[in-house]
């Protein structure tokens, strides 16, 4: 009886071990960009992401500014807390010379350092659609 039980026990905690949380999403690690967060980011796809500053804090306005390939429309954006759950703020862009602009901005919490996620959702000619996500830090 004991060695079944001492069976058991470790097949469980072999579970246990084997199931614990992914650093990054499938869909995340499929993008093939490694980035820092309120970097300038360059995606596999052509797509390229950048803030309008560096250092962002939350309720003061900045920018989201997007260069697609002329083969990707942008179906939709949204900004997610990532260190504390908020809800999701809604990003639009819009075209500004030969590049898109978003203006945004987010809340803040009890947290002092937050970081956030946007996640842009792309579609190709083929109208397959396509994630991509930027992470970046708000402090106050």
């Amino acid at each position: 009886m004991p060695i079944k039980l001492l069976v058991v026990f470790l097949s469980v905690l072999n579970l246990l071990i084997a199931c614990g949380p992914q650093s990054l999403s499938i869909e995340e690690q499929r993008q093939g960009a490694i980035c820092q967060p309120n970097q300038l980011c360059e995606y596999d796809n052509q797509v390229k992401i950048w803030l309008s500053e560096q250092q962002i804090t939350p309720e003061t306005p900045f920018e989201i500014n997007l260069s697609l390939p002329s083969s990707l429309l942008v179906h939709s954006a949204k900004l997610e807390g990532i260190t504390m759950y908020m809800g999701y703020i809604p990003v639009l862009f819009e075209p500004l010379d030969d590049i898109l602009v978003a203006q945004s901005m987010v809340g803040i919490c009890s947290e002092r350092n937050m970081t956030w996620k946007l996640t842009l959702e792309v579609k190709n000619p083929q109208g397959q659609l396509k994630h991509v996500f930027y992470y970046f830090d708000a402090t106050y």
